[in-house]
């Protein structure tokens, strides 16, 4: 168990993650007196929202995290967490097709020449995003409250908005919640492009 973390920051697809993680480590520790705790990384965006924080904070609880947050890019930070966790092996990643970089991602890949050496998984690579909310909403599994109010894909406070396509006057935020997009595409309409690469590995 202390060769494997968790990359976690409180959105949809790392909560399915955790859950998922935590259902099958549990299991696993069913008849142990002592379950260590789910080793687990943060890697936090400038300006985070205090939404997400929060979520990030409850899910410690909730689920028994051992969770490190340390401030980007995403490079040195996982550099950092190595220093701190030097069992850490295989780090598990909420990564899906849809997202950045994810195109063409294996279920199991060593990170990039001249990055901090492990395994990355993605377990639900695979997944669509009709998936991702069928899971959460049918288990009753909480997550952010920014995504009950139009937000489809978080960030920062500077580059993410609740996604235009799920505008809405009739509803007090103004959106439909997350889970009422039909079109997958548009899953970061609410995100601006960044033109860094720290995050592409």
């Amino acid at each position: 168990p202390n060769g494997v973390s968790l990359s976690f920051n409180g959105g949809k697809d790392c909560v399915v993650l955790l859950h998922l993680f935590a259902a099958v480590y549990y299991k696993h520790f069913q008849d142990s007196v002592d379950i260590p705790n789910i080793q687990a990384v943060y890697i936090t965006h400038p300006n985070p929202f205090l939404e997400v924080e929060e979520f990030v904070k409850e899910c410690v609880d909730r689920y028994g995290l051992d969770l490190i947050t340390i401030k980007g890019p995403m490079k040195s930070a996982l550099a950092k967490y190595l220093e701190q966790r030097p069992n850490v092996q295989a780090i598990l990643v909420g990564t899906r097709r849809i997202d950045p970089h994810g195109e063409n991602l294996l279920e199991f890949v060593p990170t990039d020449p001249g990055w901090p050496p492990f395994m990355r998984i993605h377990p639900i690579i695979d997944w669509h995003y009709s998936q991702v909310w069928e899971f959460l909403r049918i288990l009753n599994i909480q997550y952010c409250v920014l995504y009950d109010l139009g937000y489809t894909s978080l960030g920062s406070i500077d580059n993410t908005y609740p996604n235009p396509d799920l505008r809405n006057p009739s509803q007090p935020s103004g959106y439909d919640p997350a889970w009422k997009l039909a079109d997958e595409s548009k899953e970061r309409c609410g995100r601006e492009k960044s033109t860094s690469s720290s995050t592409s590995n």
